[in-house]
């Protein structure tokens, strides 16, 4: 379908119709003006879907705004304009250049913004006020998102006696501390206490630490140490393992669980969040309904 508009120097020129929404007409040129505010980068001439789509949602909203009785006054638009200008830093001349630039008179542009605040009216009160928050929304999105709101993670309070193997161990030092090694894990198994074979058999500085490691997070130390430490539970004393500086037995002192940021404090995050996702979801169903009780043909 083609419509024809009359042009004093060039007699008629053709605009070629996209779509025809319950009887409202949508051009090419309304779709290049759409696509210039939305995406100055865009190809006005060759129409993509998602942009007509959106164009004809937005046509949509409009006609049924004005079709429940909803306005916007010329202070409105003018108080619109008004904070634009003062959130971009633009001053009025150089406003209106813009505006020029684009193939748009003033009358032409406070039409938009008129036809903006009606539909955004009609949202907000349609979708936007019908959305509900409840506090077990609010729980069951705290619990979702819990790992955003680490304020420590887990950590481990690790023991170890640690008997060190020489920068160029022989054979014999090594089947040497391997025994040894050995006694002192049957020892602690047998009943003698891990900190007094700190003690008798750990190399300093452990020894004069009481066996005390460290309290470590996962991935702090060196893989075969963290690999052997994240399988054992809180008091759990550990066979020998082998590293490049010698021999450990470890003891998982304790268990240090993740702390987290308390609700009370990141709740009105959370309502953002949730009220934004329910809020979606309606505008989703409200926008389908919208799309059902239409009449809307597009043009190949």
């Amino acid at each position: 379908m083609l419509f024809f508009f009359s042009s004093p120097c060039f007699g008629l020129t053709v605009d070629r119709v996209l779509a025809v929404v319950n009887g409202e007409v949508v051009t090419l040129s309304d779709y290049g003006r759409f696509v210039a505010r939305a995406d100055q980068t865009a190809d006005k001439e060759k129409v993509s879907e998602p942009y007509l789509k959106t164009l004809l949602e937005q046509r949509l909203i409009l006609q049924e705004a004005k079709q429940k009785g909803y306005d916007a006054t010329e202070e409105e638009v003018s108080q619109s304009i008004v904070s634009f200008l003062e959130q971009e830093g633009i001053k009025e001349k150089e406003f209106e250049k813009k505006i020029t630039a684009e193939n748009m008179s003033l009358a032409e542009y406070r039409t938009l913004i008129k036809e903006n605040i009606i539909s955004l009216k009609c949202i907000e009160k349609e979708v936007n006020t019908r959305v509900i928050v409840s506090s077990s929304d609010l729980e069951r999105s705290y619990e979702a998102y819990r790992s955003r709101y680490i304020e420590s993670p887990e950590k481990v309070l690790v023991m170890a006696i640690l008997m060190k193997l020489s920068d160029t161990p022989s054979l014999t030092e090594i089947t040497d501390l391997k025994i040894k090694s050995l006694k002192v894990y049957s020892e602690i198994k047998n009943g003698e206490s891990f900190e007094r074979q700190v003690h008798k058999y750990a190399d300093e500085p452990l020894k004069s630490r009481g066996g005390i490691l460290g309290e470590f997070e996962k991935g702090w130390l060196i893989p075969v140490l963290d690999r052997k430490i994240s399988l054992m539970k809180e008091g759990e004393i550990s066979e020998p393992v082998w590293t490049k500086e010698g021999v450990y037995i470890l003891k998982i002192a304790k268990r240090i669980g993740m702390v987290y940021t308390p609700f009370d404090k990141v709740k009105d995050e959370l309502y953002a969040k949730a009220y934004e996702e329910k809020r979606e979801e309606a505008f989703k169903v409200w926008m389908k309904k919208l799309w059902e009780k239409s009449s809307i043909k597009i043009m190949q």
